[in-house]
């Protein structure tokens, strides 16, 4: 593997960097239309940030703490109540996933050998994924109704008010699919971050000079970031690496190259987004701490 490694391109490993750097900018765009609707005057910059923190954090600290401080840690900031926050991290993730699931299907259909059982469990995460945007989008008044109902039998009387604002803040955050406009932006700017992710491997792929056929790198993308969403250790040491090299030896590849090739992806994704993540924390002058929003929250009412 280390002799594979060494023999890497550098001019394909720094187009690897800059497809990662323009796949991370699209995210962080995404992420501020989905806040836009509650603070119209929200600055990209201000998204950046948070952003760039909870992936660094996420890279390096268990139990997805990153997505914990961009809820909580950053309010003031993003002038946004935290069950808003929290309502487009939800999206976010269900946005990748059907992308992702989108990719796995193509990419898998020239594939000797993959598990059949990694297919049907991520196939049938899709499926629900889709019911639960569908439903999301087309009945979140009735979704916030039979919260309130759930809410109402198991809590006290004051918890249940006390809970009414936050019910109607996330689901506000996960509605904003409803509009047709912000949907086709929303989820076209996730199809390109994920081209953009994937020309990550395929440009690892070819430093590495490995001769397998070109769905191989996104089937490694699609195979490797799904498996993240298992248990793991920070930065997701193992599983990732793991499924990447799947996605390798499925077309054919060694397994030497193929563990050559899921580390070295592994290395590009993470190494520059935690540097920068922690750069940022260390560059302003504000702390990454729990911060209450000034003032009466928003709730969202803004359409595109």
């Amino acid at each position: 593997m280390s002799m594979v490694l060494a023999g890497a391109s550098w001019p394909a490993l720094v187009l690897a960097v800059l497809a990662l750097g323009v796949d991370m900018g699209a995210r962080i765009t995404r992420w501020w239309w989905m806040l836009r609707p509650v603070q119209p005057e929200l600055s990209w910059g201000s998204c950046a940030r948070p952003f760039l923190a909870s992936l660094a954090l996420n890279n390096t600290v268990p139990l997805r703490a990153g997505d914990v401080v961009r809820i909580f840690g950053f309010q003031r900031t993003l002038q946004a109540p935290a069950a808003h926050i929290a309502g487009t991290l939800l999206l976010e993730r269900m946005l990748d996933l059907l992308v992702l699931l989108a990719v796995l299907f193509v990419s898998v259909l020239g594939a000797t050998v993959f598990p059949r059982a990694f297919l049907l469990v991520a196939y049938g995460a899709g499926a629900l994924c889709l019911l639960a945007l569908a439903a999301i989008t087309l009945v979140p008044d009735r979704l916030t109704g039979i919260a309130r109902a759930a809410a109402g039998r198991l809590l006290p009387g004051h918890w249940v008010t006390k809970l009414d604002p936050i019910l109607t803040q996330l689901t506000a955050s996960l509605s904003l699919l409803r509009s047709p406009r912000r949907a086709f932006g929303l989820v076209a700017i996730s199809v390109v971050a994920w081209i953009m992710e994937g020309a990550v491997f395929a440009f690892a792929l070819w430093s590495l000079h490995i001769p397998v056929a070109w769905p191989a790198a996104w089937l490694a993308l699609a195979a490797a970031t799904l498996a993240t969403l298992l248990p793991s250790s920070p930065g997701y040491v193992g599983t990732f690496d793991y499924f990447a090299s799947l996605g390798l030896t499925a077309y054919g590849a060694g397994r030497s190259a193929a563990a050559a090739f899921a580390v070295l992806a592994h290395l590009i994704l993470w190494l520059p987004v935690t540097v920068a993540g922690f750069l940022v924390l260390l560059w302003t002058r504000r702390p990454a701490v729990p911060e209450r929003v000034a003032g009466t929250a928003k709730t969202s009412g803004a359409t595109s």
